[in-house]
């Protein structure tokens, strides 16, 4: 090759080294050369500008800059260099640095291990592309969905503990806090199908408050309905089992559902209840007693017999029998 050929090629060398750089310092991707040893060789222009460093040549030769990284990111960034040395491999990295003046900048970085003809380890070269913008709309959108997974949240409990109120009030009395009639159908039916599977009795009792129209004219309305909670909570407390309910039929009259309870069980229950409201004690001057007093009627039937139709039916009618013996008492169905 002439000295001609010579020179004109270490122009193009020259030429081609030139126009790198320019592009190296002028490029909005940062880029830096790292030794085997982990020093800092070269950062170009983007990086230093990034990072708010006033004099790039004090880093040189130094430890690479890993201050600038908080320490999460420290290690992370160690060990991917770390796996490019071991694997020769080109590795990927997502990390967070605080620049000088304490502001956070993203960087995605690619790092090439190179090497030279005897491929030994010559340099690192790390090309990171700032991602802070993309990075802030991640965090502000990762924000903006736990906020409304949080309202969503909330929402839907508040919906489900509407949705359990709105039950509850439809199944409630709403002057007596009792179960209404829609719940105690919905129950007599299941009660119904649980003993008839397993061959026991339900008993169903009709409870009716003695007079009551009369005590309503006499007293009036507003002291009726204390009287009719009054009734109602003295029910409910004569009851021995969770599994027994009580609900206000309609008016002033009250059924009781007892489960697994044949008509003597039940009469012991039905006693129970009437001598505990007679002791309430509630005024009533034309009452034979003076006080408010119950009738009831009862009616227990097994799995073979058991229907809904005869349950309340006999009941009703035992009712009316405890009504036409002079009220304040109970009776059990007969079909004499």
């Amino acid at each position: 090759m002439s000295i001609t050929e010579l020179s004109n090629k270490a122009q193009l060398l020259k030429d081609a080294e030139r126009r790198s750089h320019h592009w190296l310092e002028n490029s909005p991707v940062c880029t830096k050369i790292v030794d085997p040893n982990f020093n800092l060789q070269y950062m170009s222009e983007s990086g230093v500008k990034s990072l708010c460093i006033f004099d790039i040549l004090p880093y040189y030769g130094q430890p690479y800059p890993l201050d600038f990284y908080p320490q999460s990111f420290r290690t992370q960034m160690i060990e991917t260099i770390k796996h490019a040395r071991h694997t020769k491999e080109t590795v990927t990295q997502e990390a967070a640095v605080v620049d000088l003046n304490g502001d956070e900048v993203w960087f995605h970085s690619t790092i090439v291990p190179v090497y030279d003809e005897n491929h030994q380890l010559e340099y690192y070269m790390i090309v990171s592309i700032d991602i802070t913008d993309r990075k802030s709309a991640e965090i502000k959108l990762h924000q903006m969905n736990s906020e409304l997974e949080s309202l969503v949240a909330k929402r839907t409990k508040a919906l489900e503990e509407a949705n359990k109120q709105l039950k509850i009030s439809s199944e409630t009395d709403f002057l007596t806090k009792l179960s209404n009639r829609l719940f105690y159908e919905r129950r007599l039916c299941e009660n119904i199908s649980t003993a008839k599977r397993n061959d026991t009795y339900l008993s169903l009792l009709m409870i009716d408050i003695d007079n009551f129209k009369i005590y309503n004219d006499e007293y009036g309305h507003d002291n009726g309905d204390i009287t009719l909670c009054s009734v109602a909570q003295s029910i409910a407390d004569s009851l021995p089992r969770a599994t027994d309910l009580v609900s206000r039929f309609g008016g002033e009259e009250f059924v009781v559902l007892l489960p697994e309870t044949d008509a003597t069980g039940a009469f012991a229950i039905a006693e129970r209840i009437r001598k505990n409201i007679e002791a309430l004690a509630i005024k009533y001057t034309q009452s034979d007693t003076g006080v408010v007093t119950v009738s009831i009627g009862i009616e227990a039937l097994k799995a073979g017999t058991l229907n809904k139709i005869d349950l309340f039916k006999h009941a009703d009618i035992a009712l009316y029998t405890a009504k036409d013996n002079g009220r304040n008492c109970t009776k059990l169905f007969s079909l004499k």
